[in-house]
């Protein structure tokens, strides 16, 4: 039988191992590394920990998060995400959040002030319609939560972990975030999200912020396997020479149902003209598994490790549901 010190020295060893895998992915800055980690049972959760520590460290009230956006469905991170109805029919929701439009500067900056403990913010939207923000935008912002005291957090829950080409989509626009927020991939298909954030900040005081399963030893070890095996098959790579197949072999789709495709990586959108409930039953009724981002965009969010065979088999199905009408 494990005894209690021994299950929490595992638990240290592997969750030890995972923050050392995580942080050597965060180059420092003049800032410092991004070397704090809050582990998580959940994209969600995670975004709630960084909320959290948000306030605690700056000791402010006030998230600044953008349309379009979502950021998880528990409260806080439903505060984050963007006005909707399946978003308001929960409501009231957690006071101090406002939203303004995404790829804006200039409103963001009317909306960053000294009430602003942080600004949450994906580089590519998911569930918004794969919608990515200029790196004029992103950057800008971080240069606005540095010269007002705010925090910045880039939710890369989808797209961290090679989906968009690079190992976070933060990469393609030269950010330097104070916390990132994962999620998804990085349990390997086990239940585990995190937090993290530059060493210099600090942490939590002891007993303001913890989950009884979050860092379980079986969860960090399957997430480090999963992350070293993603990164000695240099699967970002993969994504990216994939994805950039997929999108060619996507923009000379005839006919007039599609208006644009958009992404990065094995992270693609097809915004249509009409409705994508009915391309999606269509599909799912040829055997090919997509997802909607609103009410028009189809979201193709294949595994990076897909056979070339099956992709082309799946761009081939959406070519002809689209160009039938």
């Amino acid at each position: 039988m494990l005894t209690e010190s021994a299950a929490n020295d595992a638990r240290a060893r592997w969750f030890s191992t995972l923050a050392a895998f995580l942080a050597r992915d965060f180059p420092a800055d003049q800032r410092g590394a991004l070397a704090r980690i809050a582990p998580t049972n959940s994209g969600a959760e995670a975004i709630e920990a960084a909320l959290k520590f948000a306030r605690f460290r700056t000791g402010r009230p006030g998230i600044l998060a953008f349309s379009r956006g979502f950021h998880g469905r528990s409260f806080g991170a439903l505060s984050a995400t963007a006005p909707s109805p399946r978003r308001d029919r929960f409501a009231p929701l957690v006071p101090g959040f406002a939203h303004v439009p995404y790829d804006d500067l200039s409103s963001a900056s009317k909306g960053v002030n000294d009430a602003t403990a942080a600004v949450v913010v994906e580089v590519i939207q998911g569930e918004g319609g794969v919608h990515e923000g200029s790196t004029e935008f992103l950057r800008g912002l971080e240069r606005l939560c540095r010269e007002r005291g705010a925090l910045l957090i880039v939710d890369e829950i989808q797209t961290g972990f090679g989906r968009t080409g690079r190992w976070f989509a933060s990469a393609w626009h030269g950010l330097s975030p104070d916390i990132v927020v994962l999620g998804k991939a990085l349990g390997g298909g086990l239940p585990m999200g995190a937090a993290i954030w530059r060493a210099e900040l600090g942490g939590f005081d002891p007993g303001f912020h913890g989950s009884t399963f979050a860092g379980a030893p079986l969860v960090c070890a399957a997430s480090v396997a999963a992350l070293q095996a993603m990164s000695d098959e240099n699967l970002a790579a993969r994504a990216q020479t994939l994805g950039e197949h997929a999108r060619a072999e996507l923009q000379a789709i005839g006919g007039s149902g599609l208006r644009v495709v958009r992404g990065r990586g094995l992270m693609i959108g097809l915004e249509l003209k009409g409705r994508v409930a009915p391309v999606l039953d269509a599909l799912m009724d040829r055997g090919v598994w997509a997802l909607a981002a609103g009410l028009n965009v189809l979201r193709l969010l294949p595994p990076l490790t897909i056979p070339e065979a099956d992709l082309a088999f799946a761009l081939g199905v959406v070519r002809e549901t689209l160009e039938r009408g």
